[in-house]
């Protein structure tokens, strides 16, 4: 198979371009190389924005399969301006959409999230027929996205697969930016810098291994299977929580502040995976306590203080 990871440089597309490039030829269309990691000899890298679509159209040539995993925002920065957030992330996957319906594409596969796209759940776990009501404009872009994927899937004959992961985490993880609360907890403890939580840390997640996830996104993505999918260890635990498993790994944490959280604040995130694991056969292989320790030592080796 031919396959263009779109945003392949990133935390999740780095992880899945080493599992694929095994047994396929991959194409990486990214903004920048990734930092942890020295490209592959065997994978082609093609730099560029997601807006020039002569070359996203020139990298869609004799390909199969594509994952989209690019976004150019975070939960925690979209709100600051929706018209960027639509612009930059639905706008530009239409057009790619539009491009993949006119080539011999016969998959695609879009990382949606299973943390955002529900909003404050009416039950729990959260199931894939639960309502999508987001609260904020990163679930909302993300949700829309996933209608057009449908649509383009419908007609112009293309399967599709929508996955909404829970929160991932794990080697090559921004640890100082706006996402990601295990990394960030532990970076900032090795520069002893305060780290804020919204909140009283009681707010619940779902917390998923990349390794986990990356085997999902390669044997679901490898089938030729349409749908939306939860993935995630589908177990849930607080902030507060995250903090006490840490601190039986690490020598120090950053000291806590807690502030109000504010009105896009989501208390209670849980998926439910029944449909990833009976479809696919797949299971999360990575306890959360494991997971931590193994992004613990990575942090340790790749990580200058």
């Amino acid at each position: 198979m031919n396959i263009l990871i779109i945003g392949g440089n990133g935390f999740i597309g780095s992880h899945l371009l080493e599992v694929l490039s095994l047994n396929h030829k991959v194409v990486i269309f990214d903004r920048s190389p990734n930092r942890f990691v020295s490209e592959y000899p065997n994978v082609e890298y093609v730099y560029g924005d997601f807006h020039d679509s002569s070359l996203l159209k020139t990298c869609l040539e004799n390909i199969d399969i594509v994952y989209h995993l690019l976004s150019t925002t975070v939960p925690l920065t979209a709100n600051l301006d929706p018209i960027v957030d639509v612009e930059s992330n639905v706008v530009g996957t239409i057009k790619l959409l539009e491009m993949v319906s006119k080539s011999n594409v016969k998959r695609f596969i879009y990382t949606s999230s299973g943390g955002t796209v529900y909003g404050n759940p009416e039950f729990l776990p959260i199931d894939e027929r639960h309502p999508c009501n987001p609260i904020g404009s990163y679930g909302i872009v993300k949700n829309t996205i996933e209608h057009y994927v449908k649509m383009f899937a419908s007609k112009k004959n293309f399967s599709y697969l929508i996955v909404r992961p829970s929160n991932p985490y794990g080697p090559r993880q921004n640890y100082n930016g706006n996402q990601g609360l295990i990394s960030k907890l532990l970076y900032n403890g090795m520069i002893k810098e305060e780290f804020t939580i919204w909140g009283d840390g009681s707010a619940v997640r779902d917390y998923i291994y990349i390794d986990d996830l990356v085997n999902f996104l390669k044997i679901a993505g490898l089938t030729n299977k349409s749908g939306v999918y939860n993935v995630g260890s589908g177990k849930g635990r607080s902030i507060n929580e995250i903090i006490k498993l840490l601190s039986t790994i690490v020598d120090e944490l950053p000291p806590i502040k807690y502030v109000k959280k504010n009105g896009f604040f989501v208390e209670k995130v849980v998926l439910d995976i029944n449909s990833a694991v009976n479809t696919f056969k797949w299971n999360p292989e990575i306890s959360l306590e494991q997971g931590l320790i193994y992004h613990q030592k990575w942090m340790q080796s790749a990580v200058a203080v």
